[in-house]
């Protein structure tokens, strides 16, 4: 079904705007093991010498000065890159200091859904210096943190490995919080698409469970990289194209907040689809009403 689909070169398509806002995982990171996809550090500076304001906003739930730092032993340095970096866990952190959750916890205790992990999870970090801290009893808790699934430190292909812990929290109908709404992101070597805490908190949301999202699609992240590109002068979502891999969170979150979008078809989740498209499938169903204003191939030149 590769060939229903119109794809547009990377600097023509994004020389109207001013500012460029790039998802991480599947566009241009292939995941902690694989590193950078190849191309796409040389599509970046390239944007970013042709006076485009580039800017990540990812969903992933590390902090984001430990992302930037990441990027750059691999070679993607702020300022020659990109500009800004803003990670759901960073809005998480901001969300947990400044003890402003979207709802009003029993207690200032959480339960960690998702682990437990041989080292210090990463929720320790977001919730680090905050009003909260982690409790081990689900009944001693006023909400629940969805944090990466895993199983004995181990990312997971199926989500349904995870009812057990899932259902395990039901009979609390605690609030959750998910800082990480994608379903699935790559990671490994070669990368493959493995369970992240959107699938877990959609899960407790289908059950009856109350579910608050942090992160794409929804616009107080795309707020926060309009105050971001503020800084350079770029005022209107209508100047910023989004491109990501995921037509849920990064064409959705675009589209609503106004902003035009190019969804990725070789590199990342949507590559993944297509893959699995069956012959008598159509793109446009694939997509449902998540439909980009652009289609790219990868982030190359």
């Amino acid at each position: 079904m590769h060939h229903t689909i119109k794809h547009h070169p990377l600097l023509d398509m994004s020389q109207p705007f001013a500012g460029i806002l790039l998802d991480a995982y599947g566009v241009f990171w292939a995941g902690n093991a694989a590193g950078a996809i190849p191309g796409a550090p040389e599509a970046m500076k390239a944007l970013v010498a042709s006076g485009k304001i580039v800017g990540i906003l990812s969903n992933a739930t590390r902090l984001a000065e430990v992302e930037i730092k990441k990027l750059d032993s691999h070679g993607i340095h702020l300022g020659e890159h990109f500009h800004f970096l803003i990670t759901s866990g960073e809005i998480a952190r901001q969300t947990a200091l400044s003890n402003s959750l979207p709802f009003s916890p029993s207690t200032n205790k959480y339960f960690v859904l998702g682990g437990p992990y041989p080292d210090c999870g990463i929720h320790a970090e977001i919730f680090a210096g905050s009003p909260f801290s982690e409790t081990t009893d689900l009944s001693h808790a006023g909400f629940i943190y969805a944090s990466t699934p895993q199983i004995q430190g181990e990312d997971q292909t199926d989500p349904k490995v995870f009812e057990p812990h899932v259902q395990s929290c039901l009979s609390s109908n605690l609030p959750m919080l998910c800082a990480n709404p994608d379903l699935f992101a790559h990671e490994g070597y070669p990368p493959k698409a493995v369970v992240r805490q959107g699938s877990l908190a959609r899960r407790y949301e289908e059950l009856g469970g109350p579910v608050h999202y942090i992160g794409k699609p929804y616009s107080p992240a795309f707020a926060k990289a309009m105050q971001e590109f503020a800084k350079y002068s770029i005022h209107n979502p209508s100047d910023i194209l989004m491109i990501g891999d995921t037509p849920e969170t990064d064409v959705r979150g675009a589209r609503l907040f106004g902003m035009s979008s190019a969804l990725i078809t070789q590199t990342g989740i949507m590559a993944d689809r297509l893959e699995a498209l069956h012959p008598t499938e159509s793109v446009s169903a694939l997509l449902s009403d998540d439909h980009p204003h652009f289609f790219l191939e990868r982030l190359s030149l």
